[in-house]
């Protein structure tokens, strides 16, 4: 009710558009909410007439039919303001898009779209920050040239804005017919693009082939903070170094596969100022020319203490859980899965200033997921103690017992643990999970599956015991 009381924006109030529905007063907050109940009950298509306000920001249609959004976006007419736009249907591009001079995100992934669509964009979108057009075969580099020629002119026209080279800083376009060529044109004309869904390490070494080859020519300079090795493509050895030269302000680094990578060509990783997100994965484990104790361990030790935030390891040999713990104190998610086997040894000296105490529990890590099994016990327990966890995640891991949960118990209260998943680790029973039927934490979810020691009459002793104390705990249970 507080939110149907309050003012209307004064931008609104002020606008000399007439009260033509009985919404055209409501927050654009509460608005929003209107709309999200009725998409989830199917019912939005017969309201969206009176909806459709011209303060409302935010407008999904993709999920409608082709028939449906055509409705929609005629129904949608008055939404000038419109921030962000998400739909399937281009057939009224050329009459709706010139009038969203506000649009900053608009996703028309799966559409018809087609080369002309990208150059309406380009002409009346000078604000745009994210641009999605996935799955559009439809678009080749002719569109792309349209994109940037309808941006050019959008600037030369003056007006205010930073002009869509600007303004520009997520892209997404796989699955269209968009070659290097016209990839080449989009980094060269928009300066500030930051995440890009084909900026692959291969990719951008085959576009700049001439420069990798011939590393004494001037190496442009890009915004993009996220790098993928992309899987089923060949890495060309040292590429990783060469496009980090070409990207310099890279935060994220995402490998998924190892082939032909080496220690030497992680540690070119050690260039950036800042590494935030680093994750490693292959469909097939390391061959040994990737290792955790000469690849993984310097990267750790050069940002573990200072930027990086998330760390994802998986299908690698020695894990080091224990080196983990010391060396990236400030992680607020870790993600363990399917690695090869675990290292017990402690760190080496020289990684560290002081001696090492007594190991440390992750005081900030938020986010746990752990699948497999091999993991030291000790090791686990020192994970699952970290005080601030909100979701956890154990999937096929043996070590997991009720003994192991029970000292846990002993060392934290998990006051912040909202969703608790455990898939398949045989030697939990009910009174591992007791442990987290209490009042002091606010779990929201549990997930128990293929737990051969947990039978369906646990799972309606906890419903019984959630319902009769208001807890809000969902609790999904597969045998």
């Amino acid at each position: 009710m507080a939110l149907l009381c309050e003012e209307p924006t004064s931008d609104f109030a002020n606008s000399n558009q007439s009260i033509n529905s009985p919404f055209d007063q409501l927050p654009n907050k509460l608005l929003e909410e209107i709309i999200i109940a009725l998409r989830n009950r199917g019912g939005l298509k017969q309201f969206l007439g009176i909806l459709a306000v011209p303060h409302l920001e935010t407008l999904y249609l993709s999920y409608l039919n082709s028939e449906d959004q055509s409705i929609a976006l005629d129904n949608s007419m008055r939404c000038v303001n419109l921030k962000h736009l998400d739909t399937k249907n281009d057939e009224f591009f050329t009459s709706f898009i010139p009038k969203l001079s506000k649009l900053q995100v608009l996703d028309i992934s799966y559409s018809d779209a087609d080369d002309s669509s990208l150059e309406v964009i380009g002409t009346y979108c000078k604000d745009l920050r994210v641009l999605e057009f996935n799955a559009c075969l439809d678009i080749t580099d002719i569109g792309v040239k349209g994109l940037c020629d309808g941006a050019t002119r959008n600037l030369r026209s003056g007006g205010d804005g930073l002009g869509l080279p600007k303004s520009l800083l997520k892209l997404r376009s796989k699955g269209t017919s968009i070659t290097h060529a016209g990839n080449q044109i989009i980094l060269e004309n928009f300066h500030s693009l930051q995440v890009w869904n084909i900026a692959t390490v291969q990719n951008l070494t085959e576009i700049h082939k001439e420069v990798f080859l011939n590393q004494k020519l001037e190496i442009p300079k890009y915004s993009l903070i996220c790098l993928e090795i992309a899987p089923y493509v060949s890495y060309i050895p040292k590429a990783l170094g060469f496009v980090l030269s070409l990207c310099p302000s890279v935060i994220r680094v995402e490998i998924n596969s190892y082939e032909g990578l080496t220690d030497s060509d992680l540690l070119d990783l050690l260039s950036l100022k800042n590494l935030r997100n680093f994750k490693m994965s292959g469909d097939y484990p390391s061959n040994g020319n990737v290792t955790f104790g000469g690849g993984v361990t310097p990267i750790l030790k050069a940002f573990g203490n200072s930027s990086l935030k998330e760390l994802s390891l998986s299908k690698l040999s020695d894990v080091n859980i224990l080196v983990i713990t010391q060396l990236c104190p400030n992680l607020h998610s870790l993600v363990l899965s399917d690695c090869l086997s675990y290292s017990t040894a402690k760190l080496v000296k020289e990684w560290v200033k002081t001696e090492p105490t007594e190991p440390e529990v992750l005081k900030q890590l938020e986010k746990l997921r752990l699948f497999g099994s091999g993991i030291p016990r000790e090791h686990l327990i020192l994970l699952l103690s970290s005080p601030l966890l909100v979701e956890m995640r154990i999937i096929f891991c043996t070590t997991l017992n009720d003994d192991v949960l029970l000292k846990v118990a002993g060392i934290q209260t998990f006051s912040n643990l909202e969703e608790l998943v455990v898939s398949t680790c045989r030697n939990v029973t009910e009174k591992g999970i007791d442990i987290f039927m209490n009042a002091q934490n606010p779990l929201k979810k549990i997930v128990l599956y293929s737990c051969d020691e947990i039978s369906k009459s646990n799972v309606e002793c906890w419903e019984r015991q959630a319902k009769k104390n208001n807890w809000q705990l969902l609790i999904v249970y597969h045998e």
